[in-house]
This record gives structure tokens, sequence and C-alpha cells, in this order.
């Protein structure tokens, strides 16, 4: 009977529906704290079957993976029975709880090979309705969630009732930051969102996907009931989101340019990892001569390559403490040339999970313009830039290399032209780029016009033209000179006025005066000076003795000066009949260029109204003693020496040195006259076939502007070796000043050295900074080149910079403790600088501290970056000194707070007074 009253409730299975489920639903929606009852019925195939399958129950994860939270073992139960036909399964689940919706599923196991595997299941998906839970998270022990990027992932916010609406909000980041009222922003699939998925499936909540690492942050899900009542209120739960990543980027945009450095950084960020499992960034490329993949050492980089790591751990995320690992490494490419690698890969591990990313750009060539077209009758430098120091450049002159002057610097090599006619011309420099490929800049004049060959004739002249014919040779000559005058007007002014635009200040100034404008606030009236005698003269020009009124406070004040004129007569015979006039423009220029400075002859004024006549004066300070090398000579016989047995510098009295009672008149510097001359080799005696300066007068002791020693001053005084140091200390200050303003001086000697009151030295004569570019630069053509007192790369090369200025230093300071002696004595010519360049140097003069001695060699080092600077030269021999003499003694600049009285501080007033 009771077997019959078992298969009365039996349901009827057929075909597949071998397993059913009671109640027989999708879905089932009961109240929180109810009881859940399901019953699942499985009618066997055989009889087999019915000895070996098994039912079993698989619940939500909340009430299985969370046991003691869901107190599963008091509130679960189930019971299974079979007989020969059926096996039943029955559970109950009591006190239920929103956290218990989900799938319940009911699966029959077979017993196959000693292994049970599931062979058919049934299921239904349970709501657990709570007007106060409307939505809840499907975790217990942690709400945030930890995402690889790019791994798509359900969030498991799920609603407790299929007539609740779930919505995603994100917290405001910067909000937070600012501790301001919390500022959730909601998310939708109208405003961008199109990463979430926000209206998935009820049973698996939200869904992220290819996440990025702006999905980072923190939200909350809220639940709303579809039709609102007053007594239902939205339910929320907030979560964190974390982006496990790895992310290789580069610095800037676009293809970075050869020369340029470059970054690429790599940066692991991590959550919820060990971090004894996990390699922090390593860095590969591709070769690209043999395609292989290298590895790099980050202790032993190649060349131009530095790693560097930055680690860190327990960062708070979003104001809440979460262990969190980041590892940055940075690659940096230093000067990226063509054949640099541009294929890079940054590899690491987690958890022995290998993650990788790859990064490759390209390089783009630096190319200025191919073609460069010129404009006649105004200076040019040519400059073509040089991104490598191993970068060779050929400049090339109607397709045959150039001979002529060239400047080379770090960045770049310089071709300067003037504007004569012998230069109009193809130019071109060429060069091997980091691939080996053949690169060249093309420099040419745009072609002559009719306005440029009548250079500005005006049109009254151009009617005369019918006329020549009848008066061809007074109207020719007429013409003639009347072209020759304007242009010669017109050449001056441009010379004068300049060209600013054109300045280059990654060059040195004395190179482009041709560019540097004069300042017609320097302007002096020629009436207001009185001429006095003849201070001295050389090949260029002469210097005189002069009385300027009303330089100075006032109409009425006199002030004595000295004034540089170019040489009259013909005396000078030159290419150019102007090549003196255009060597005392371009020092004018300099001079005005600079601002006062103590240890530099400054300039005072200038007279240019005549300047078409070829008169032009050049105001500048008077120094009474003249040049130091003639002062010198005279103090031989009275020299008092200051060094004991060894060379070392034995002082009782510091200050003995030149006596200011010697001089009355505070206005001036030093007054002089031609010093007495000296045996020694000139350089170019005779002119040569291509037409080179020819200068008998010029010798290695002589100067452009000769400036003696006046007749006046009484010469009874002695001078010492501490003397002799302060001179180089105040020499080294006024070169460091030049050099600070970018100028060269080119002829540093003690002859261009001035001897002022108070034991003031002032550098003078800048008439070596001119356009070097007009002269022949072989040894056997020079006329203007002081070869004893150049520096080995400006013999050899025709390389001039401040370094080679500092090698002429070393060769003053020879000059100094020799008293005047010739550097080099008995030695001339080509011989002499090959001996130079096999490793000579002069040995330090006798009455030279063994100090000073290793000061020279270190000027005369044959790499110029190996020697000193001035400022470093400057500070070396301050420190030097210290021992000997107070802090105030040096600070005063040797005698500066004296002098200063009448010198005052530099003004934009003080540069030249408008007349």
């Amino acid at each position: 009977m009771l077997l019959i009253v078992t298969f009365i409730f039996l349901p009827v299975i057929t075909g597949a529906n071998r397993l059913v489920m009671i109640p027989d639903q999708v879905q089932q929606v009961i109240n929180v704290g109810q009881t859940l009852s399901l019953t699942c019925i499985y009618q066997f195939r055989s009889n087999k079957e019915s000895k070996s399958n098994n039912i079993t129950w698989i619940l939500p994860d909340m009430l299985t993976k969370y046991t003691k939270n869901s107190s599963i073992d008091n509130r679960f139960r189930f019971t299974v029975s079979r007989n020969e036909t059926h096996m039943k399964s029955s559970m109950i689940l009591r006190n239920t709880l929103p956290s218990d919706t989900g799938y319940f599923r009911c699966a029959v196991l077979s017993y196959i090979k000693y292994t049970y595997h599931t062979e058919i299941d049934q299921y239904v998906y349970v709501y657990v309705y709570s007007e106060r839970e409307l939505v809840f998270i499907d975790a217990y022990e942690t709400k945030t969630f930890t995402l690889w990027k790019g791994q798509s992932k359900d969030i498991p916010c799920k609603p407790t009732h299929p007539n609740v609406t779930i919505s995603l909000y994100r917290l405001d980041e910067r909000q937070y930051i600012a501790r301001d009222p919390w500022n959730w922003e909601e998310l939708s699939s109208e405003s961008g969102n199109a990463s979430w998925l926000l209206k998935p499936l009820p049973e698996r909540g939200l869904t992220l996907r290819n996440p990025k690492i702006s999905d980072r942050g923190q939200y909350k899900c809220v639940g709303t009931v579809n039709e609102p009542t007053p007594t239902i209120e939205a339910t929320e739960h907030e979560f964190d989101l974390f982006i496990n990543d790895m992310e290789l980027v580069r610095d800037g945009d676009g293809d970075p340019l050869e020369g340029s450095n470059v970054t690429l950084k790599c940066r692991m960020d991590l959550q919820n990892v060990n971090i004894l499992h996990t390699v922090s960034p390593e860095w590969s490329y591709v070769d690209n001569e043999t395609g292989e993949r290298q590895f790099i050492n980050k202790t032993n980089p190649p060349r131009g390559i530095q790693v560097k790591n930055k680690n860190m751990s327990s960062i708070d995320f979003y104001g809440r403490q979460s262990e969190r690992l980041i590892f940055e490494s940075y690659l940096e490419l230093q000067s990226i040339r063509l054949n640099t690698p541009t294929n890079f890969q940054c590899t690491g591990q987690v958890n022995q999970l290998v993650i990788l990313e790859s990064i490759s750009f390209k390089i783009e060539e630096k190319i200025d313009p191919v073609q460069v077209k010129l404009k006649r009758g105004i200076p040019h430098n040519l400059t073509c830039n040089r991104y490598f120091d191993d970068v060779h450049i050929n400049w090339f002159k109607d397709d045959k290399e150039y001979s002529g002057l060239i400047f080379t610097s770090n960045s770049s090599s310089m071709l300067p032209l003037s504007e004569i006619d012998g230069e109009y011309a193809n130019y071109s420099c060429r060069w091997l780029n980091s691939r080996g490929e053949m690169r060249s800049r093309n420099f040419s004049f745009a072609e002559e016009t009719e306005s440029t060959r009548t250079n500005g004739v005006s049109v009254e002249l151009l009617m005369l033209s019918g006329l020549i014919v009848l008066i061809f040779i007074v109207t020719g000559l007429a013409i003639k000179q009347y072209v020759a005058k304007r242009k010669l007007e017109k050449e001056i002014q441009e010379k004068l006025d300049g060209n600013p635009d054109g300045i280059d200040p990654n060059l040195p100034i004395d190179y482009q005066t041709e560019f540097l404008p004069y300042d017609k606030r320097c302007e002096f009236p020629k009436h207001r000076l009185r001429f006095g005698k003849q201070l001295g003269k050389g090949c260029f020009g002469e210097v005189y003795k002069a009385e300027a009124v009303g330089l100075k406070d006032s109409d009425e004040t006199v002030t004595t000066v000295a004034v540089k004129k170019v040489l009259s007569g013909s005396q000078f015979r030159a290419k150019s009949k102007t090549d003196g006039l255009d060597a005392l423009i371009r020092e004018l220029k300099i001079l005005n260029y600079l601002r006062p400075h103590l240890n530099v002859v400054n300039l005072l004024g200038a007279c240019t109204k005549d300047i078409i006549k070829g008169e032009l004066l050049v105001i500048i300070d008077y120094c009474r003693y003249g040049n130091l090398q003639s002062y010198l000579i005279k103090q031989r016989n009275t020299f008092v020496n200051q060094l004991d047995e060894v060379g070392n510098l034995q002082l009782t009295n510091v200050l003995v040195g030149i006596d200011d009672t010697r001089s009355q008149d505070r206005d001036s510097c030093a007054e002089s006259k031609p010093g007495p001359s000296h045996p020694s080799a000139s350089f170019a005696r005779n002119s040569t076939d291509d037409g080179s300066i020819s200068i008998d007068c010029l010798q290695e002791t002589e100067t452009i502007w000769k400036y003696g020693e006046d007749s006046d001053p009484s010469t009874n005084e002695t001078i010492s070796t501490w003397n002799l140091i302060s001179f180089s200390l105040q020499i080294a200050k006024g070169m460091e000043y030049i050099a600070s303003q970018k100028v060269l001086h080119g002829d540093l000697a003690a002859r261009n050295v001035l001897l002022a009151d108070h034991g003031i030295v002032k550098v003078a004569d800048f008439g070596m900074a001119r356009k070097m570019q007009n002269y022949t630069y072989e040894i056997k053509g020079q006329g203007l080149l002081p070869i004893k007192w150049m520096a080995i790369e400006s013999l050899t090369d025709h390389v001039f910079s401040s370094q080679s200025d500092v090698w002429s230093y070393g060769v003053v300071l020879w000059e100094l403790f020799a008293l005047g002696k010739i550097p080099y004595p008995g030695m001339n010519g080509a011989i002499l600088v090959k001996d130079i360049q096999d490793g000579l140097r002069m040995e330090k003069p006798d009455y030279a501290p063994n100090f000073f001695g290793q000061v020279m060699k270190s000027c005369w080092e044959k790499d110029p970056n190996a020697r000193p600077t001035f400022h470093q030269l400057t500070n070396t021999i301050e420190n030097y000194m210290e021992p000997f003499v107070s802090s105030q003694y040096l600070d005063a600049n040797i005698i500066e707070n004296e002098a200063n009285k009448d010198f005052g501080d530099p003004s934009p007033e003080m540069i030249c007074k408008e007349n």
C-alpha cells in the first residue's frame, strides 16, 4: 500500500527530463526569514545507476564560502532516498537572509572509474527579498575587487528582488582628497561609461569590460524598487576596485628628434600579491643589426642608456589602508641617434605569471633647410649644426674643399663671410649622419639685381649715362668716384648699424662684430678734444694723449684720455685700404658691447661723424705707465725677488708695491710712450702670392695699436714678486669678465696689458678680436698671428675659444715672471709650431713661484677642455694669495677700493655719455 502511495505523488518523468525540481520554476521569490524548500527527483535508466548514482545540492557562494557568517550548519538540511526506479532529495534552508539570494542546484553524480561526474542537474534562482536590503554584494571578507587590466570581471552587486534596479556611482577622488562632502557621480551608458555593463542579468551583478587603470576607484551600487513607496528606502553598498597593471609609456608626443633624450617609464601597480613572488620590471631591446632581443643589465647598461628603479609599498588607497605594491622603472636614452634601438620591452613576474609590455617609436632626423639663399652685400655666418661631438663637418666652396677659417663648437660649425666680392660663391657643408648616410646643406647667393649692381646710384646719374659717350673719360671718372663714395658710405654705415637679429648667442661675440650695433650715445664732439703728444704708433694706427672737455659731470670738466685713430699716410699697405678702419670699428663695437670693468680698458666715447673720410676716433682710458711688457723690462735691475731657495713665496710685507704717490691724477689710468725695442723675428716680412697682408713693421713684441709708457712718470720705484702675483690675478679677473660676455681676446700678451695708477692692470687691445677670415692662415704667410702666444688648436685647426685665451694667459704668466722676456727665446716659425705639437712646453721662469709653474702647465694642456677656465684660475690664485693677506685685501681686488673712488659703479649712463 505504501509503495502505491509513493508512486501516486511521483511526477511523470520521460525522455531527457529524467531529473525534475519541485517547484518547477526558473526563479522563485521568498521573503527574508522564511524557509526555502526544494525537492529533486531522478529516474534511473538502469539497475546499475540505482546502485552507483547519487544526488547532491550546490548552493550560492555566500552560503558555502563563508560558512561562519552564513551559519549554514544550523540552517541547512537535506535528505536523500531511493527505490529501484527513482532517487529523491529534499533540502530546506531556514531563516533565509538577503545574502542567500542566488542559484540553488541539484545535480546527479554518476560514479565512473573511481570518480563522481555530474550527469545532469536542475537549478532555480531564488530571491530572498528584504525591504531593508534591496541589494547586497556577494562577498563577506572584503569589499575590494582586484582585476588585471583588460580582463573583464563580474562585480557581484546583486538585487534581492526582480523588481529592484541597480545603479552604479563613483566617488570623485578630488572631493575626497580635499575632505569636502563626498560627491558621487552616477555612471550610465549615456554618460560615456561604455566599460560598464549596467543592465546585467540579476544573478551576475555588474560587469566591467576591458578594465583600464582609469577605472580604479571607489564605487557604490544602489538598489531601488521600480515603483518606490514611502516605506521602502534605497539600499547601497560601497566597494573598492583596483586594477593590477603593467604600463609602458614614453614621455613626449610625436617621434623624438635625434640628439634629444627619451625616457621610457614602466610601472607595475599591484594589489593583493605576495611581494616574495613578484619580480620587478626588467628591460630588453631589439638589436637593430641582428634583430635579436638583448636584455639590459641595469647596473651596467649599454652606453647611452640609464636605468633607474623606484619601489613603493603599503600605499593608502582612497583613504583606506590596502596592501599595494608599485614598481617603477625608468629607462633613459641619452642623445639618441638614428641607429639607437627603438623597440623596447618591459617584463615582470607576479606569482609565476609573466607579464610584459612592448613599445616602439621612430627617431626623426634633424634636418635644417637644405637650400639656403644668401643676400648680397651683408655679412653672413654660414652655420651647420653638430648634434654629436664625433660628427665631422666638411666645408666646400664651389665643390672644392674650403681651406679658410671655420669655427667649430660642440653644437655647430660656422663659416664666417664678410661682404667682399671674392666670397660670392656656392658653399656647402657635408657630413655623415649616425646611420652613415651623407647629408649636406647648400648656401648660394641670390642673383645680382640691377639695383644691387648700381648700389643705389640715383636716377639723375642714370639719366646722365647717355652723355657718357660724349664725355666718356671725365664723366666715367666722376661716376666711378661717386659710386665708390656711395658704396663706401653704405658699407661703413652698415658696419656701424650692424644687424642684431643676425647674432647667434651660441657663438663668440667677437666673431660676430659685423652684427653688433654702435650705440650713438657714445658719440662725442670732436671739437671738445684737445690732442696732446703721441703715445705710440702701431701697424694699424696711432694712440694720442688728449683732454676731453665735458666727458664727465659737466661741460667744464676736463678728463685726460687716450685716443685711438687710424694710421694716416701710406705706411700701411694691405689688400684692402679699409683694413685699419675695419679693425678700429670692430674694436669700438666690442668695447661698446662690454660694460665697464676695473681690469679692462673701457670705452669713454667715439667720434664717427667724419668716418666717411676715413677718420674714426675711439676714446678710451688713459693709462699712465703704458704696456706691462715695457714696464717690466725697465724694472729688471730693481726687481725684489721674494722667493726662497726652493721657489716658494716668502713675504714679510705683502703690500710692498707700486707707490700710490707716484700719481696725482686720479682721473687717469696711465700715460705712456713707446718702449724700447727688442730683437725678435717677424712673422711675415713680405707679401705672399695669395694676397695676404704684408706688414714689415710687425714684430712679436709689437701690437696693432702700440701703447708705450708716458715720458712723465718717474720709474724709481721697485716691484716685487708680490706685485707680479697681483698683476696675474687682475689679468685673470679681467679675462674672466671678457669670457663671461662671450668675447674672445685673441691676442692676450703682456704688451696688450696696460698698467694704471695704484697698481691696477687693464686688459687692452682687442685688435685680434677681428674679422680673421680676411687673412691667410698658413704659417708661412702670417702677418698678424702671434704664434708664440697662440694655443695649439688655433695654430693647427684655426679654432679660437676662451680656452685658447687661457693658453695665451699661461704665456702672459711666463712673461710676467720672466720680467718681460720674449717667450720661446731663439725659436720661431713653423719649426716652433711643430715642436709645440710634439709636446714642447716652456719651463717656469726663475722668478715664478712653484705654484705658478703648475698653473702655466695647466694652461698649456693640449686638450682645451682639460685647461682651467678663467673663473677657476681666479679662484685658484685668490686661494693661493689668501694665507698671505686679509680677506678684505682680496675682496678689494688688490686696490679696487681705492681706485673705485673715481671709477664708481657701472651704470648705463657711464657706458657712454650722450652729448
